[in-house]
């Protein structure tokens, strides 16, 4: 869920509660249990009429796990509500927009643990063979080069140099001829001057492999008229989808696979 599309702390909280409750038999108990109050009061909270106090605000966001910035934001609109004055809340509500959109930006969202220095992004991003070795060996099936470059059909002489870089730095690891994924995610800036440059890797894969077509393929296109608010919309669900995303990642890799989503206006 990305609370950054709430306006009103109720609607956010009720909307945790609901999604709690559905993936975990006696949620509302603990929720209770943690902000040390009564079902009824929480019931008089969401119907508006009482307030939920900022330490009972900051409890219920350390029991959603919600990140810093997800804790400033529903911190932050329930300040808006308790304003008690036109230009403190329009003052909040410029603080709420900033954060808005600080959350579309990616990297505020997917945190890397694997640092580059400038010179080792700009070599790592300017050819698609660097993740996708990395990625490959990340599975239980691809253990050697000559096994990588069997599954990419590419000479093996191709990907000495993209191996040789991800030994050196420690983004995979060589015991004899037996090579091993060094756990980490990386991730590349929305202003960094690579960032195109891996996009249109990826993407002239994806074109690519679509001769080599099968059911586990999936490749989308809808050219669309829509509203504004329902491009902000599909925007905000794709980049909260993107979070959900990585969940998923924490499970042990079996195959190798791209994900690109384009959307843009024209």
């Amino acid at each position: 869920m990305d609370i950054f599309q709430f306006e009103d702390y109720r609607a956010c909280l009720s909307a945790l509660i609901d999604g709690d409750n559905i993936l975990e038999p006696g949620a509302r108990k603990r929720l209770l249990h943690s902000l040390r109050i009564s079902s009824s009061l929480l019931t008089q909270i969401l119907a508006k009429k009482r307030q939920l106090s900022m330490a009972q605000a900051f409890a219920a966001a350390e029991h959603f796990s919600l990140t810093e910035a997800e804790i400033d934001y529903f911190l932050l609109l329930i300040e808006i509500e308790k304003s008690g004055s036109a230009r403190l809340e329009a003052r909040l509500k410029k603080k709420l927009r900033q954060l808005k959109l600080n959350s579309q930006k990616l990297a505020t969202k997917v945190a890397p643990n694997v640092s580059l220095t400038e010179e080792q992004k700009i070599v790592y991003y300017s050819n698609w063979l660097y993740t996708a070795i990395r990625n490959l060996v990340s599975t239980r099936h691809v253990k050697s080069s000559k096994e990588i470059a069997a599954k990419l059909q590419i000479p093996v002489r191709q990907i000495e140099t993209p191996l040789q870089f991800l030994i050196e730095h420690g983004l995979i690891n060589k015991s004899g001829p037996e090579l091993s994924y060094l756990p980490g995610s990386t991730h590349l800036e929305s202003n960094h001057p690579m960032i195109f440059r891996h996009h249109q890797n990826w993407r002239q894969r994806a074109v690519e492999r679509m001769d080599h077509y099968t059911e586990d393929h999936l490749h989308y296109s809808c050219p669309m008229g829509i509203s504004k608010e329902a491009a902000q919309i599909i925007r905000a669900r794709l980049v909260s989808e993107i979070k959900n995303l990585h969940i998923l990642l924490r499970q042990e890799p079996e195959v190798a696979f791209c994900l690109n989503i384009d959307f843009f206006e024209y």
